[in-house]
């Protein structure tokens, strides 16, 4: 391809796309410049009267001085990198020579140092065992005289144990011998023990039992005394003063039981009952005293004992001789329930009579 002549220089740009611009002037490239379309690193190729070049010849913008790029040209750029490279050589070079030499320092001097301390432990295990060895020889004729002085001694001690034992054995007999005797001796005087006290729990069971005889006649002669006074006292009385009193009584407590429920409606608690075995509880004065009125529609005889069921607690009672006319009726709650008689509950309602059981 001939190369075009032109009478001024002209300069031709590359884009970043391989695409070639121009031709330009000194002054079209200076505008760019300025303008900062173009940069000094874009490449650039000059043609023109002046030189005679070629048209692949490519280069940077600042390689040619006319456009005023203070920096080195393309080649010197070169040769700074081409330095800096060489120095990062000599610094890469001196780094592994200064890396080998810690190396050496750090693990062969050291292993060097170590098989020489290891010839050291060797020499002293060496000597070691060597003084072991010497040490076992000197142990194992320590042991040959002493097991030697050990069996005269045993042989002694034994003599002597065989001896003592003799001994021991004929003293051991006399004392089981002696022994066997006390404990005949023993046997026989626990047996008079045995005897003895046979007898006296014998007496003591006497002595008891007549005690308890003695206090039981006491209790009963007491209690006898205590009722045949009481039944002289009322013996004592006139018959009609006693028949006043008991009259004057069974009126006052009737007196205040229609009294009491008298405002109730239809007397329910007076209204009489038609099944002979239920019986309805009346408040009493003499309720404190173990008594209940009840009011009933049959009356047992007296001296009865009944139980008073309410569907689920009982109360015994026995039927007392009357003296209130009926359809009313005084029993006596037993002495074991008498106090609890109204804490139970039955006063006012009516309740179950049943034989007791």
């Amino acid at each position: 391809m001939s190369v075009p002549r032109f009478d001024k220089p002209v300069y031709f740009l590359r884009s970043r796309g391989g695409e070639v611009l121009g031709p330009f002037t000194f002054r079209e490239v200076m505008d760019q410049l300025n303008a900062r379309k173009i940069s000094n690193d874009g490449e650039m190729r000059r043609q023109g009267w002046e030189v005679l070049e070629k048209e692949e010849l490519w280069g940077k913008v600042k390689d040619f001085p006319v456009f005023g790029y203070a920096g080195p040209a393309g080649r010197h750029e070169v040769y700074a990198l081409k330095s800096k490279a060489k120095t990062v050589w000599a610094v890469g070079i001196a780094l592994l020579v200064i890396t080998l030499a810690t190396f050496v320092s750090m693990f062969c001097i050291p292993f060097h140092e170590a098989e020489a301390k290891m010839d050291e432990a060797n020499a002293i295990a060496a000597k070691a065992k060597e003084d072991n060895a010497n040490f076992l020889k000197r142990l194992e004729a320590g042991v040959a005289s002493g097991k030697k002085l050990w069996a005269v001694e045993f042989e002694a001690n034994l003599k002597k144990w065989e001896a003592d034992k003799a001994k021991a054995t004929a003293e051991l007999a006399k004392a089981s011998q002696t022994l066997l005797t006390s404990e005949i001796k023993l046997a026989s005087e626990k047996a008079s023990v045995l005897g003895l006290e046979g007898e006296g729990a014998d007496l003591r069971d006497t002595l008891s039992a007549e005690r308890k005889a003695r206090e039981k006649a006491q209790a009963d002669l007491a209690r006898l005394e205590k009722e045949y006074r009481a039944k002289l006292n009322e013996l004592n009385a006139p018959f009609e003063a006693r028949v006043a009193q008991a009259e004057s009584r069974l009126k006052l407590e009737l007196e205040s039981v229609i009294e009491r429920y008298k405002s109730s409606s239809k007397n329910e608690l007076l209204k009489p009952l038609d099944n002979p075995r239920m019986a309805r509880v009346l408040p009493s004065t003499n309720q404190g005293q173990g008594k209940l009125v009840l009011l009933v529609a049959q009356r047992p005889v007296a001296g009865t004992k009944l139980e008073l069921f309410d569907g689920e607690r009982s109360l015994r009672v026995t039927v007392m001789p009357q003296g209130m006319p009926p359809p009313m009726m005084v029993v006596e709650v037993d002495p074991g329930q008498a106090e609890s008689a109204s804490s139970l509950g039955f006063l006012g309602i009516e309740v179950l009579m049943r034989p007791a059981r």
